[in-house]
């Protein structure tokens, strides 16, 4: 046995030996072969350091504002890459590179890089010129704040960065381009030991480009969001999510501001009752309210308080507006046509608080935390023990509104990109919609993602709206949670939403039963199986079909009383084109997120007829997608 394992061991001995001699001399022979091209790739390498080098420089000249010497250097080091480049695929005539798979890889990858370097400078040599003109613009600011500028050179600054859309376009473009060289590159190559660095560059341009791409829209809305060239005039509406409505909140305080060339020349606010109350309206007005505002709130007239009953905001924007201007006209007021209807949370508020920091106003400390129980308390208890009248109670939202405004276009550029986070956060989440008149600004606006409209996806889909009727502030206090079920069957498809609603909240001030219209939109041509869990006596039961909304709405009526829970079970089969999509090999399904709503969990389960049942569970503080193949 010793005998033959020795002679295996000898054989193969021999069989590496020379292996290992064919290896080497295949190496030494690709060397000689590519002794011809050294020179080629020796001057690519050194150009392109020379370029690296320069670029470097450039960068740190931008940081210190010296224009003409970052321009001078991004000319020089694009050069560089030129002749790099060219060097380089001279070298590929070598026999040895152009036979030769591996060798050939690296020097694809070398060439991906240096591309990446090119492009890069091409970009900052773009960009240059438009930085070197915003500072010369602000230069007689030494407080480098935007709102202390003279107007004429708040309009030079506007009017530059409006201008600059199509540059800012082309940027994007390049960084796009390059990192899709460096994502050509391979991890085990000549370029291993510097391979995280370029895993850090493809990220920071992946965000640079995601910003770009955020702005380009933003820019072209400049004309309406500034005031540029003309004046611009919004109508905002602040929504008190405590008090849960469809597109956000109840209507407590709204304002007119007015912009022009990117300041905001006045924001003035008041309370919708002042609109709402005036006797003249009384008889005068009358738009009649939809049906569960006057079964469950008694009130037959259709009042700006109540305005955003659809969870569509473009809709509700249009009617909110409408019934603004229509209240002015029959109390005698005439009013101007608005640029635009704005609706914000006080989440928004809050973490533009955490940003500008803690407000004193009238003896008290407002902060993200406290910001909307502390004003609640405020306008609703404490004006009564301050000698304030009960009609005079909202005007510290004037005096609150006017402070970080001031904050704001005093923040320092190093915060700008925290306050782009804020509102791009802000913007995901519902808590800042935007309604133009104008379409092809309103279509912008939804290329943002801030139009707030119910979406009309082709799969499957789901949104749960409340509206707080008459419950205080209870939102506050509840803890909610979705389920949505599917089941699969030789008949069809058959969903259920399960409603699961706890109130950990008393009778008080703020909070007391809650009493909730409840509606489910559902892919229009579903059809209504059963509602349990709920009274059936009072739930007030409909089905209606928004064909604009492509929807079927399910709604019902339901009280929660304080310290308990209650679940509201709604089944319903969806219309046979989802079953013909999932028998396609794909489901597609939209939660959607009732802005201002605060929900705790949702979860999503979907029985096929056959094959695995697949579980989706999440927040639902933005819009949700789930799908399977």
């Amino acid at each position: 046995m010793n005998r033959y394992l020795a002679h295996s061991f000898n054989v193969l001995w021999f069989i590496l030996k020379y292996a290992l001699i064919i290896l080497i001399a295949g190496l030494i022979l690709l060397i000689i072969a590519l002794s011809g091209a050294y020179k080629d790739l020796r001057a690519a390498g050194e150009q392109g350091l020379a370029g690296k080098n320069d670029l470097t420089a450039a960068v740190g000249a931008v940081k210190n504002q010296d224009w003409e010497t970052a321009l001078t250097l991004t000319v020089k080091a694009r050069s560089e890459f030129g002749y790099a480049l060219a060097s380089l695929d001279a070298s590929r005539s070598n026999p040895a590179i152009k036979n030769f798979g591996p060798v050939r890889v690296q020097i694809n990858d070398l060439e991906y890089l240096l591309k990446t370097a090119d492009i890069l400078s091409r970009s900052l040599e773009r960009g240059i010129p438009i930085a070197s003109e915003l500072k010369k613009i602000s230069a007689g600011n030494g407080n480098h704040n935007f709102i202390d500028l003279p107007a004429a050179d708040k309009g030079r600054f506007l009017k530059l960065i409006y201008e600059s859309e199509p540059e800012l376009n082309g940027l994007k473009a390049n960084l796009d381009l390059a990192r899709l060289n460096l994502d050509k590159i391979h991890k085990i190559g000549v370029l291993w030991p510097v391979y995280s660095q370029i895993s850090d560059i493809k990220q920071e341009l992946t965000q640079v480009s995601e910003l770009l791409g955020k702005a380009a829209p933003l820019i072209k809305l400049l004309p309406a969001l500034a005031g540029y060239p003309v004046a611009s005039r919004f109508l905002i509406i602040l929504q008190n999510n405590d008090e849960l409505r469809p597109t956000g909140g109840f209507i407590g305080v709204y304002g007119i501001m007015e912009s022009r060339n990117g300041e905001i020349i006045s924001i003035d606010t008041d309370d919708s009752y002042h609109l709402d109350m005036p006797a003249s309206l009384s008889d005068q007005w009358k738009m009649e309210a939809p049906a569960p505002l006057k079964k469950y709130l008694k009130v037959e007239k259709w009042y700006l308080r109540d305005s955003n009953w659809s969870p569509d905001w473009p809709t509700a924007a249009a009617k909110v507006a409408e019934i603004y201007h229509g209240e002015n006209a029959v109390s005698g007021t005439s009013t101007l046509p608005f640029t635009g209807v704005v609706a914000i949370t006080p989440d928004f508020i809050g973490d533009l608080l955490r940003l500008v920091g803690p407000i004193v106003v009238r003896s008290e400390t407002y902060d993200a935390n406290n910001f909307q129980p502390l004003l609640q308390y405020n306008v609703e208890v404490a004006y009564k023990d301050q000698d304030i009248s009960s009609w005079d109670r909202k005007d510290i939202v004037n005096e609150l509104m006017g402070e970080i405004k001031s904050r704001l276009f005093k923040l320092s550029a190093d915060k700008w990109s925290e306050l782009i986070k804020i509102a791009d956060s802000n913007i995901a989440e519902k808590n800042i919609q935007v309604y133009f008149p104008n379409s092809g600004w309103q279509g912008l606006a939804k290329e943002m993602g801030m139009s707030g409209e119910v979406k009309k996806p082709a799969g499957d889909y789901l949104m749960v709206v409340d509206a707080n009727l008459g419950a205080f502030k209870s939102d506050a206090v509840l803890n909610k949670d979705i389920f949505y079920t599917l089941n699969q069957s030789a008949d069809g498809l058959n969903a259920t939403v399960r409603l699961d609603y706890r109130h950990e909240g008393g009778f008080d001030w703020r909070t007391t039963r809650y009493r909730s219209y409840t509606r489910v939109y559902a892919p229009l041509g579903s059809h209504f199986i059963s509602l349990k869990g709920v009274n059936e006596s009072t739930a007030d039961i409909s089905v209606t079909d928004d064909p604009g909304l492509n929807k079927t709405v399910f709604g019902f009526f339901w009280t929660i009383e304080p310290g308990s829970a209650e679940s509201a079970i709604l089944s319903y089969n969806l219309p046979d084109r989802i079953n013909v999509q999932i028998k396609a090999g794909a489901y597609e399904l939209l939660v959607q997120r009732q802005a201002g709503s605060r929900i705790n969990s949702l979860k999503a389960i979907f029985k096929p007829l056959s094959g695995k049942t697949r579980e989706w569970s999440d927040n639902l503080n933005t819009d949700k997608y789930f799908t399977f193949n």
